[in-house]
C-alpha cells in the first residue's frame, strides 16, 4: 500500500476548493496554480516578505448574515459591505448612470494570474465579486465605499472587484479594511480597474484590518488616452500586509498618481509593491510613499517605473522616504527605473533616517511635550502625501488617525 505525501502547497490549496464548478478564466487559473510555487523569500518579488505563517494556517469559508458595525468615512456616499469575503446589498443611493452587478465568472482579466500565485488563487476560487460600471459622462460628487470586515475568525475571504469608468466620466471609491477584533483571517483581494478615454478614477484605501490578520491586495489598472488615475493607500494595521499595484498606461496624455503612507509598529509587516508601465508617449506619473516604522516592525517598498521604447516624453517621479523610531525597526526600500526611450525626464530616490533631533529639541524648549512634539513632526513628515487627497472626508479621517492612533 503506497502512501501519498502531499507538500505544503497542496495542503494549503485544498482548503480553498469550492463545490461549485469552475468557469471562464478560473479554470486556467486553477491550472496555473498547479505550476506556480508558493511564494518564498527566494523569489525576488517576495524577497523581504516571509509568508510561512499564511501557508501553515488553516482557513474556512463562512458566509455570514451577522450585522457588523461599519465605519462610515464618507457619510454622503453609498456603501457596500463585504463580510467574510461576501458582498451584501447597496446601502444608500447612487446617481443615475452607475450600474452594479455580481461577477459570476472571470473573463478578460487585467491581472496576470498566470505568473502570480495569489492572483491565480483569487481568480480560481474567489468567494464573491461585484462589477461597478460608471456610464459615459457621469460625474460622482460622492464616493462609493466598499467595507471589508470579518464577522468571525479563521476565515479566508477572496472578494473580486471590477470597476469600469467610461469615457469622460469621473468616479471615486473608498476601500475600507477594518477590524472587529477577530483573528487569523486571510484576505486575498483582487481588483481590476479600467479608466476610459478622458475619464478620471480616484481610489482611497484605508487598511486597518487588525494586527492578527493577513491581507494580500492586488490591483490592476488600465488607462486609456487622456485619462487620470490616482490612488492613496494608508497602511495602519496588519500582521502581514502586502499591496501589489500594477498600472498599464496605454494611452497618450495620461496622468497617474500613486501616494502612500504606512505607519508600522509592534511586529507589523507592511509591503508595498508598485509597477507603472508607460506604454504610450506624453504622459506624467508621480509616486510618493512615506513610512514611519517603530518597535520591531518591518516595511518594504519596491516601486518600479517601466518606460517602453515608444513612450517618449515621459515625466516620471518616484520617491520613498522613511523614518525609523527604534533601533529594531527595519525598512527595505528599492525604487527602480527601467527606461528604453531616450526623450524622458525620470527621477527616483529613497531616504531613511530618524526624527530631526534639533526640531524635537526646539519644540520641547517651547513647552511642547515630547509625545506631542513627535506627533507634530510625524504629521509634518507625511503632510505632503495627505495633502494630495482631494476627498475631504477621507483626508480628515486619516489625519485624525495619524494624530490619535499612532503610538510614539
Amino acid at each position: 500500500m503506497s502512501v501519498v505525501v502531499k507538500d505544503k502547497k497542496e495542503l494549503f490549496l485544498e482548503q480553498f476548493r469550492v463545490s461549485e464548478g469552475l468557469s471562464g478564466e478560473s479554470i486556467a487559473a486553477q491550472i496555473a496554480l498547479q505550476n506556480l510555487a508558493f511564494p518564498s523569500t527566494r523569489d525576488e518579488y517576495w524577497k523581504y516578505t516571509r509568508l510561512t505563517k499564511i501557508q501553515n494556517s488553516s482557513f474556512s469559508i463562512e458566509e455570514s448574515n451577522d450585522d457588523v458595525k461599519v465605519l462610515s468615512i464618507d457619510e454622503k456616499g453609498a456603501h457596500i459591505n463585504c463580510v467574510n469575503g461576501f458582498f451584501g446589498d447597496l446601502i444608500g443611493k447612487l446617481p443615475e448612470g452607475i450600474e452594479i452587478s455580481p461577477i459570476e465568472e472571470v473573463r478578460n482579466s487585467l491581472v496576470e494570474y498566470q505568473h502570480e500565485f495569489f492572483a491565480a488563487l483569487n481568480t480560481a476560487y474567489f468567494t464573491s465579486g461585484i462589477r461597478i460600471k460608471v456610464a459615459e459622462g457621469v460625474v460622482m460628487d460622492n464616493s462609493i465605499q466598499l467595507n471589508f470586515v470579518n464577522a468571525s475568525s479563521g476565515i479566508q475571504a477572496q472578494p473580486r472587484i471590477k470597476i469600469e469608468v467610461a469615457k469622460s466620466a469621473s468616479a471615486q471609491f473608498i476601500f475600507n479594511f477594518q477590524n472587529e477584533g477577530n483573528e487569523n483571517n486571510f484576505w486575498n483581494v483582487v481588483s481590476e480597474m479600467k479608466v476610459a478615454k478622458n475619464a478620471e478614477l480616484n481610489v482611497h484605501q484605508l487598511q486597518q484590518g487588525g494586527d492578527e490578520n493577513y491581507l494580500i491586495n492586488t490591483i490592476a489598472v488600465q488607462q486609456k488616452r487622456d485619462s487620470r488615475f490616482a490612488i492613496h493607500t494608508i497602511c495602519l494595521e496588519g500582521k502581514i500586509l502586502r499591496n501589489n499595484l500594477n498600472i498599464a498606461v496605454e494611452g497618450q496624455n495620461c496622468e497617474t498618481k500613486l501616494n502612500g503612507v504606512y505607519l508600522a509598529s509592534g511586529k507589523q509587516h507592511f509591503d508595498n509593491h508598485t509597477y507603472v508601465d508607460h506604454i504610450a508617449p506624453n504622459c506624467n506619473s508621480s509616486e510618493n510613499y512615506k513610512g514611519i516604522i517603530d518597535d520591531k516592525a518591518t516595511a518594504v517598498f519596491n516601486g518600479k517605473v517601466m518606460v517602453q521604447p515608444d513612450a517618449q516624453k515621459i515625466n516620471a517621479f518616484q520617491s520613498n522616504q522613511n523614518i525609523l523610531l527604534s533601533d529594531d525597526a527595519t525598512i527595505n526600500s528599492k525604487p527602480e527605473l527601467e527606461i528604453y526611450a531616450d526623450d524622458v525626464l525620470c527621477s527616483h530616490g529613497s531616504t531613511t533616517g530618524q526624527l530631526d533631533e534639533e526640531a524635537l529639541f526646539y519644540l520641547k524648549t517651547r513647552g511642547v511635550s515630547e509625545i506631542s512634539a513627535k506627533k507634530m513632526l510625524i504629521r509634518a513628515f507625511v503632510f505632503d502625501v495627505l495633502d494630495e487627497i482631494k476627498l475631504d472626508s477621507f483626508r480628515t479621517h486619516v489625519e485624525e488617525l495619524v494624530d490619535e492612533n499612532f503610538k510614539v
